[in-house]
């Protein structure tokens, strides 16, 4: 079986180049190694694939910095880019770093250094980013490297001032400043005139957070225009970073429908970093949804919840474009041989498929350091597939089969980043099967249903919304678990042809039966339990009608104290529906008092039970939204903090705040046993 890396046409993540520019811009590599006050010499892979082996005539001759990114918070770290066009592979580790310098923790400055690179081999035609290694959970890779001195100082620079120079035997490759900073480069002559114009800083708070004051803005050469005066004239302010890639957005532009993605890379002939979006579907006035979809080899362990159907993809699309949200999703090679966007072919002939391992996990710090000893997880099987270029645009998926060693019969579902790019779908060792049209249906639907949920966590949707209340019945939503993997029901309450129950309330037996650990009287009186099973269920997971949806937030509040039947969930109301909260199997005229939410374990009834406008609440940008850091301060059951902590950043903070789903409940188990 062959499990191809994917070195896609551009270079796939990004490699890159230092090398002496002096006063004539650009030079050849160096024996003598970087002056620096400390080493960073730690051995990484070389490049994947060079961009070309050629010298690009279209640039001048040597190493460059590229891409110098804004810098807005001082507990993170700053980043630039370097590209090689000198011709001939280099050694980084001959080079080195000059900036003002700070301790990440303390946000304490101490004055200019030189940090040397580590011993790491560039093509000609490279590119690579060098950050600030703010954390032990930044790795080196052929796309990006992590520096910092002996004492833990790391560069940096602020949107108002800084430089950054690249230096090799005590000479500059290469300098760039900017805002009021002052510094002379070590070399005379390798910089003339004033320094590049500050870079817009955060003034404002908008959300969704869009204009020329959002994160991942950066200064840069751009790919059009690249040359070398040594001077201010060589730099253009955007507000699109593209690190890894070519500098390729144009200055101004402007993300009207604010997807994340810039109107200019959704028009024929332009790309974004050097991705053709536009071949992959982006297109001006709708909000493109980027996600690449990578699975298990399941050819020894033939398990239906880890086969990815085609239909499950289709039928997620499907529930977006209503919305103007098109949803464009890349499995690689698996349902086409080709570049095909029907088929969710983004890449050509690279295969998304992984070595099948029976247990994945979601650690948001600390690679390598996993919850369950013998798991992987995520975030090093995507590097071995993902394209660093798609780290500000594309959102991952990985179709897994548990989050447990040993793996757990109905463990957790997924788990996903919140308003990260990164989620899991786990639903190995359910006992699905493919055997029946019905069995077929309940696999495409339950893969549909739970890669719509965790996309949503990442999407910045919770179980209740806004907030982490499950199970509301108002709240008409895939977030929520009472219709997660039951399907959205009819809000009207109206009763199915050929059912003796209306959607809301088969929906809502099953939850109750679930939680009265799945006794064999019947719940409700003159009504069997087995006929709101989820097999029997009107547009449940066996049939081919099954609705995905995220709530539009119309439904009335509802208070546990005081339930009305007689109002369903307040939308549209059908004559003579009811939501039956009792369980009585008949209309309860009078207010009632019954505990729902959160399991039907809290003591207290809420008193208020608000639905959300989900779809009006997306945040398809996640990596130019600056208040990703609070996510997760109104879950009740997850862990939260209201320490700040970065927001997502394509290099430098890749891992956000996690929701992992609960594991099935006891008699849902055994349900699914007996199936």
């Amino acid at each position: 079986m062959k499990y191809a890396s994917q070195t896609q046409a551009l270079v796939v993540s990004a490699t890159a180049a230092l090398i002496l520019a002096a006063c004539g811009g650009g030079g050849g590599d160096s024996s003598s190694g970087a002056s620096s006050t400390s080493s960073n010499d730690v051995q990484v892979a070389p490049s994947l694939v060079p961009q070309t082996s050629q010298i690009d005539s279209t640039k001048p001759v040597g190493v460059f910095i590229s891409e110098v990114a804004n810098h807005h918070y001082s507990y993170t770290a700053a980043w630039l880019e370097i590209v090689n066009n000198s011709g001939k592979a280099i050694d980084l580790g001959n080079y080195g770093i000059r900036a003002l310098v700070q301790n990440p923790v303390t946000g304490v400055g101490a004055g200019s250094e030189t940090i040397s690179l580590p011993h790491v081999t560039l093509a000609q035609g490279g590119r690579i980013v060098v950050a600030g290694k703010v954390s032990n959970g930044l790795l080196n890779s052929s796309h990006a490297i992590y520096i910092a001195d002996a004492t833990g100082n790391v560069p940096s620079w602020d949107s108002a001032n800084g430089f950054v120079e690249l230096v090799s035997n005590n000479q500059t490759v290469d300098f760039v400043h900017f805002g009021t900073d002052n510094t002379t480069p070590l070399t005379s002559g390798a910089w003339v005139g004033a320094p590049v114009p500050a870079m817009n800083s955060i003034t404002t708070i908008t959300t969704p957070f869009t204009g020329p004051y959002a994160m991942n803005a950066s200064i840069v050469r751009l790919e059009s225009a690249f040359k070398q005066t040594h001077s201010a004239a060589d730099w253009t302010y955007v507000n699109f970073a593209t690190p890894g890639g070519p500098n390729d957005v144009p200055a101004g532009v402007t993300d009207s429908d604010n997807d994340g993605i810039p109107d200019s890379a959704k028009i024929s002939g332009n790309t974004f970093n050097g991705i053709n979006l536009y071949s992959m579907g982006a297109r001006p006035g709708q909000r493109d949804l980027f996600v690449q979809v990578d699975y298990m080899d399941h050819s020894t362990h033939n398990d239906a919840g880890i086969i990815l159907q085609k239909r499950a993809l289709d039928n997620v699309v499907a529930a977006f474009l209503p919305h103007n949200i098109y949803l464009h999703f890349d499995a690689g090679n698996l349902f086409s041989s080709g570049f095909n966007t029907s088929a969710y072919n983004l890449s050509g002939t690279v295969s998304n498929l992984h070595p099948f391992v029976s247990c994945v996990d979601v650690n948001p710090t600390t690679p390598g350091v996993e919850t369950d000893a013998g798991c992987s997880d995520i975030y090093t099987i995507k590097a071995a597939t993902f394209d660093y270029r798609r780290a500000s645009i594309f959102r991952y998926m990985l179709l897994g089969y548990s989050q447990t060693n040993p793996a757990r019969f109905g463990g957790s579902s997924g788990v996903a980043e919140i308003l990260g790019p990164n989620f899991l779908v786990t639903l190995g060792n359910w006992n699905l099967s493919t055997g029946t049209a019905a069995d077929l249906n309940s696999v495409v639907n339950y893969q549909a249903a739970t890669i719509m949920h965790e996309m949503g966590h990442t999407l910045g949707l919770l179980h209740g919304g806004n907030e982490n209340t499950n199970y509301k019945p108002n709240h008409l939503s895939v977030m929520n678990y009472m219709y997660q993997l039951n399907g959205v029901p009819d809000s009207s309450g109206a009763i199915p042809a050929g059912h003796t129950m209306s959607e809301i309330n088969e929906r809502y037996y099953y939850y109750q039966w679930d939680l009265q650990q799945a006794p064999s009287t019947a719940i409700v009186p003159g009504i069997a339990n087995n006929d709101f099973m989820p097999d029997n269920m009107s547009n449940g997971p066996a049939t081919t009608t099954f609705n995905l949806d995220y709530s539009n937030g119309t439904s009335a509040a509802m208070s546990e104290s005081a339930l009305i039947e007689g109002n369903v969930v307040g939308r549209t109301i059908a004559a003579g529906a009811f939501g039956d909260w009792d369980l009585s199997g008949a209309l309860t005229t009078a207010p009632e008092s019954v505990h729902i939410v959160d399991g039907g374990a809290d003591s207290s009834y809420d008193t208020n039970m608000t639905d959300y406008n989900d779809w009006n609440n997306l945040t398809l940008s996640f990596a130019r939204y600056p208040l990703s850091h609070y996510a997760g301060i109104s879950l009740r059951s997850a862990s939260t903090s209201s320490t700040q902590t970065a927001p997502y950043d394509p290099v430098l903070n890749t891992r956000m705040p996690v929701l992992a789903e609960e594991p099935l409940s006891a008699a849902v188990r055994a349900r699914l046993q007996r199936h």
